[in-house]
């Protein structure tokens, strides 16, 4: 049924009212409503204790440790709380530990009596699933031996099978509820009706698992006891399991804070080296004023204009060493190198005519110029010359050695 629009105002004016905490204590506290102990994360706002645990830590550690920056700082801090997270979580589970090898030794068989009960009360239901695991443990074959002495009793007061106590026998033996159809006492056996077979039912049933309790049980029994007397019980409860995983995250934690922490500690030395000296920045440096090398002219490259002369080029003259033979080249008496039947100069030089006599005995002459139409062999030779001076050694023993194989 609807709520009416007056339920529904009257509703939003109550809930106007109560509006939970106001003080920032009273939030404090509400937000902790559903807390247990507070160490499955380090919050903004740690329980008391644990925040005095971490700022005394805190003063101790720092000598150890010498936090510097903000970076290490935070390190730090998330280090140490994570180290008293850990210390709890294994203070609890050590004193759960403690708690349970107490109560085992004082206990054991009414703990174990009632975990079976508990796991039992689901027999109807799956019975192919929870025989088998009742049939396990001393106080599962316990607990079926109390049920099949129920089902002698009923069988001896009413001299018969009723319903209930079939399928009982039958949830005992582990039947499945799907094979019971058009079954019943009938099928022990068809032409007795009395209690007789149910009887050799009972007695065959409570036999082996008295066997079964003899045979081992009794001894598995025994040792389960006794590692749980020590806390070295195997099945943990939930809220044990809980605080060994909440144990783990802690330790993971500490060693990832502690290794950024010595990581940013083995970085400053290098940072602290490398950063520059506090100052004025310096003068950047002075190139050294060396004369610049002299790049070839186009003269140098053109066929039809001579070399100029060594002392024009702006370079120290090479000294003369001597090279071998290049084919094809001309000496300065007109002859080729490497023929022997070429004897005459080929277009001899012109001989240049003698200074006029009105021109000063001292002033210095000018270098003659050699013109195109002059003789091939002076050309040559000019050109030869000028890139002799433009090889060093190497180049020009490599350009003998290629002229002796050609």
């Amino acid at each position: 049924m609807a709520a009416s629009l007056k339920q529904t105002l009257a509703n939003r004016l109550n809930a106007l009212r109560s509006t939970g905490p106001k003080s920032t204590e009273g939030k404090t506290r509400s937000s902790r409503n559903a807390q247990t102990h507070g160490l499955s994360r380090v919050g903004l706002h740690p329980p008391a204790a644990m925040a005095e645990a971490i700022a005394e830590r805190q003063s101790l550690w720092r000598t150890d440790y010498h936090p510097t920056g903000s970076a290490q700082e935070w390190h730090f801090d998330r280090l140490v709380a994570e180290s008293v997270r850990l210390d709890l979580c294994e203070a609890r589970i050590c004193a759960s530990r403690a708690e349970r090898a107490t109560r085992a030794s004082e206990s054991w068989d009414d703990d174990q009596a009632a975990a079976i009960a508990q796991r039992a009360a689901t027999l109807s239901q799956r019975p192919e699933i929870i025989q088998p695991v009742l049939l396990q443990t001393k106080h599962g074959v316990l607990w079926l031996l109390e049920r099949w002495d129920e089902i002698l009793e009923s069988l001896q007061r009413l001299d018969g099978w009723t319903p209930e106590t079939w399928n009982l026998a039958l949830d005992l033996l582990g039947v499945p509820t799907s094979a019971r159809d058009a079954s019943g006492p009938w099928d022990l056996h068809p032409d007795d009706s009395s209690a007789a077979p149910g009887l050799d039912l009972v007695a065959q049933s409570t036999a082996a698992l008295r066997d079964r309790l003899d045979t081992f049980l009794n001894a598995r029994d025994d040792r389960a006891r006794t590692d749980a007397c020590l806390g070295l019980d195997a099945d943990d409860p939930p809220a044990l399991r809980l605080l060994e995983r909440y144990a783990a995250d802690a330790r993971r934690r500490f060693s990832f804070f502690l290794n950024g922490l010595r990581r940013l500690q083995s970085e400053a030395p290098a940072l602290t080296s490398a950063s520059p000296p506090a100052g004025p920045p310096s003068p950047r440096p002075v190139r050294s004023a060396l004369p610049p090398e002299p790049s070839p002219t186009p003269a140098a490259f053109d066929r039809s204009q001579p070399s100029p002369p060594p002392a024009a080029a702006g370079r120290l003259p090479m000294p003369s060493q001597p090279s071998p033979p290049i084919a094809g080249e001309r000496v300065a008496e007109g002859r080729v190198r490497g023929s022997d039947h070429l004897d005459a100069p080929v277009n001899p030089a012109p001989t240049p005519a003698p200074a006029s006599n009105s021109a000063p005995s001292a002033a210095p002459t000018a270098p003659s110029t050699r013109l195109p139409g002059g003789s091939l062999a002076s050309t040559v030779r000019d050109r030869l010359d000028a890139r002799a001076l433009s090889l060093n050694r190497r180049a020009r023993r490599a350009r003998a050695a290629s002229a002796r194989r050609s």
